[in-house]
């Protein structure tokens, strides 16, 4: 993603959604997407819909956005149109796997017809177009017609050349013919023929590969992927070539206006009533554009988002505050904020991404990369990862390729790290220093791996010093990734690309390399017993085990403490019963991602999704995939536990969401003890939230009377209760206490919440 200094007069509106301000409630999702990149546009009224992977709607009376997604009506994820039919009210939103979903009156109704069809051959729709309330849909394979109000298929038209069935890119009705724009010409029809489906009864016109047709004026036009003809009885009249491809064009009142997107000219053109080109508006990156009034239109943006433009010169950027894309690489927690890095790779080759980090304070966030806040990171690309320095406050980022780069958030200050004799180049690439992960330990000394350097775990003391460390590789790539450091203080170190695990136990005397120990770990009993040496993962949990992520299942270090004793500490391959069958714990699955929640359970991300498994791994509490939850993908790059709310943040390589979990970390007293909602509506569905608990508190709620109406034990800090009393009943109307108690019984509270019934 590319940002260019506009030209003409540019003014950026940024607004914070407060719903991503506000505690979503236990079971409920959350979705973080971008908005700076927007393919599709459309007026309904005084509504401006902006669609890219997703779907917001700016209110110009109300001047204040609303969103949309999985977890709010949307059925689908990456929309390629969206238009709206007058006649009708309704508008359809058409998503690039040719998924459907019809919108009207604020309630989407969804149409997977075609994306279901069992066929041969792309299912591509490319354009749609509104007749007598119907919706003509103009596709790969054909035409069909689409009955809104029935939200049902009438029919469909395929018109078929030579044995080929001809693409229809657009459709539109001039002189009571439709014309569809095809793959070989135009081809016209009477729109009271019966039998539109008998391709005898298309004529054709000019053999070109035509993407748009349209009328204007009472003139017709078409279009090819850069060029615009005016169509008459006999001939094609040239109009315009662009030097870039043709994204979209749309008609207005007096003008119509032609979107062109490319490496030699990215612009709106402006063609008046008979077809001339009067203006032209650069420094936009149009995709599609929308007439609000002769003096006012509206720009899909592919990079900067919904676009205003008043008078053909002023324009403005009008976004929800967001991410800054749906990039996801890594996530962390510092400070009860959220940090998502940008970076990418492919096969641990780096793909140059210049999305910097995100942070995500208070409900809004921040973005840090070359082209905002930080513009030291010019060079300093691809970021792994994320964490904070517990005195200073500033982010340490591990760039893939640039280093370790310092950020003083707060002053817009940086410091990039590389070629310091401790952050080293790649062997063979000189000009590569590839930080991986970070991590601080308890003496706040931050740990770092070095990818493909002859030291491959390096470390920056507290007090500014600095020391490195090698491992016995065997071959020739000196892979290192995640760092995970265990309650003997030693350091994990995952090399990936098939190598294992290497651990180093410096004995708490960093610069003493001669009481070092380091042990390689891989497959087989007395080497470690990983299931796979392809390891993607290692997470610590609260009992101080390390369950690793490999290319196939979990293993689980029970003693880590103890892999360097005589006896050492080989990896657990834990048999479950999930199903009708016993089996290796996620076995045969490449685990991505491993998180533990403040109950310690266990977040498992794969490519077919998510589980959550209870502490012992015996028990999957919850399962999400795309299909039964607001999941943009199925394939998981990072799964983090906010450890104050409960928050599950899920990184996919399509976007970020979460999903607000039972469990929290547990506090050291009850003296926070906080309930909610309080009071509890009369209408509420959701569970009751008692949160700022001891670790597995004893929870029991009685009525003013002292009566016991429900009894739990704590998610870790937190508990839950769904409303009901044991016997299934809603309670009366009234005051209700909490009484809490630790499991010792030393810390007590009570507390209290009125229930509406």
């Amino acid at each position: 993603m590319q940002y260019k200094i506009l030209s003409t007069l540019l003014l950026i509106v940024f607004f914070t959604l407060g719903s991503q301000a506000q505690q979503v409630p236990i079971g409920n999702w959350q979705t973080y997407f971008t908005y700076t990149s927007v393919k599709s546009v459309e007026k309904v009224g005084d509504k401006i819909f902006a669609a890219g992977n997703h779907l917001y709607v700016y209110s110009m009376g109300e001047n204040e956005f609303s969103t949309y997604s999985k977890v709010n009506g949307l059925s689908d994820v990456n929309i390629r149109l969206i238009r709206h039919d007058v006649a009708s009210g309704f508008m359809i939103i058409v998503y690039e796997n040719s998924n459907i979903d019809l919108y009207k009156d604020n309630r989407f109704y969804n149409m997977p017809d075609i994306k279901n069809l069992n066929i041969t051959g792309s299912k591509l729709i490319n354009n749609v177009f509104f007749k007598n309330d119907f919706i003509y849909l103009a596709t790969d394979f054909g035409i069909v017609v689409l009955n809104p109000i029935k939200r049902e298929i009438k029919e469909t038209y395929t018109l078929q050349a030579s044995s080929e069935v001809l693409k229809i890119k657009d459709l539109t009705v001039f002189n009571n013919e439709f014309v569809a724009a095809t793959s070989k010409g135009l081809y016209s029809a009477d729109i009271n023929n019966p039998v539109l489906q008998d391709f005898a009864n298309w004529n054709q016109n000019g053999t070109q590969d035509l993407n748009t047709v349209f009328t204007h004026n009472n003139l017709l036009y078409c279009a090819t992927k850069d060029s615009m003809f005016q169509v008459t009885t006999n001939s094609f009249i040239y109009k315009y070539e662009s030097i870039s491809e043709i994204k979209k064009i749309r008609t207005g009142t007096s003008y119509f206006y032609v979107c062109e997107s490319g490496d030699l000219s990215r612009s709106v053109k402006r063609f008046d009533v008979n077809g001339n080109l009067v203006d032209s508006l650069r420094g936009v990156n149009p995709y599609d554009v929308v007439e609000y009034s002769p003096s006012q239109i509206w720009v899909a943006d592919f990079w900067q988002g919904l676009t205003k433009v008043d008078n053909f010169k002023d324009v403005g950027i009008y976004r929800p505050n967001s991410i800054f894309d749906n990039t996801i690489y890594n996530l962390s927690i510092n400070n009860n904020e959220l940090y998502v890095s940008g970076g990418a790779e492919r096969s641990w080759i780096y793909t140059f991404s210049s999305s910097g980090f995100n942070r995500l304070q208070n409900g809004e966030w921040k973005w840090y990369n070359r082209y905002v806040n930080t513009p030291s990171m010019d060079t300093v690309l691809d970021i792994f990862d994320v964490v904070v320095d517990p005195k200073t406050g500033h982010a340490f980022g591990a760039s893939y390729g640039g280093g370790l780069i310092e950020v003083d958030m707060e002053n817009n200050k940086s410091t990039v790290y590389k070629n310091n004799n401790y952050i080293q180049a790649a062997n063979g690439d000189p000009n590569s220093y590839r930080i991986v992960d970070l991590k601080y330990d308890d003496d706040n000394n931050l740990w770092m791996s070095n990818y493909a350097a002859p030291d491959q775990l390096i470390v920056k003391k507290a007090d500014g010093s600095w020391q490195k460390f090698s491992f016995p590789y065997s071959t020739s790539e000196k892979t290192a990734s995640q760092i995970e450091i265990d309650n003997a203080n030693q350091k994990w170190m995952v090399a990936p690309r098939g190598i294992g695990i290497y651990v180093l136990n410096d004995n708490n005397t960093i610069d003493n390399k001669n009481d070092d120990q380091v042990k390689k770990l891989i497959v087989g009993t007395g080497y470690g017993n990983l299931p796979n040496n392809e390891i993607y993962c290692i997470t610590k949990d609260k009992n101080g085990k390390l369950w690793v992520g490999t290319a196939d299942g979990i293993g689980i270090f029970n003693c880590p403490e103890s892999v360097f004793s005589q006896e050492g500490c080989d990896a657990e391959l834990k048999i479950v019963k999930y199903d009708i069958n016993a089996g290796l714990l996620f076995q045969r699955e490449a685990v991505k991602t491993i998180a533990v929640d403040g109950a310690n359970n266990k977040w498992i991300g794969t490519n077919n999704g998510v589980w959550l498994i209870s502490d012992d791994a015996e028990k999957i509490i919850h399962q999400f995939n795309k299909d039964n939850s607001p999941l943009p993908s199925n394939e998981i790059t990072k799964i983090v536990v906010h450890p104050t709310t409960g928050e599950v943040f899920i990184g996919t390589n399509a976007g970020l969401v979460s999903y607000r979990g039972e469990a929290t970390d547990g506090n050291k007293t009850n003296k926070e003890l906080l309930i909610f909602p309080n009071p509890v509506p009369s209408d509420y569905s959701g569970v009751i939230a008692i949160k700022g608990l001891t670790e597995n508190a004893d929870i029991r709620i009685t009525d003013v009377a002292g009566q016991l109406v429900y009894r739990t034990k704590a998610q870790g800090g937190q508990a839950i209760w769904n409303g009901s009393t044991y016997t299934g009943k809603k309670p009366s109307t009234g005051v209700y206490y909490v009484f809490v108690t630790n499991e010792d019984g030393s810390a007590t509270k009570v507390g209290k919440f009125v229930y509406n019934q």
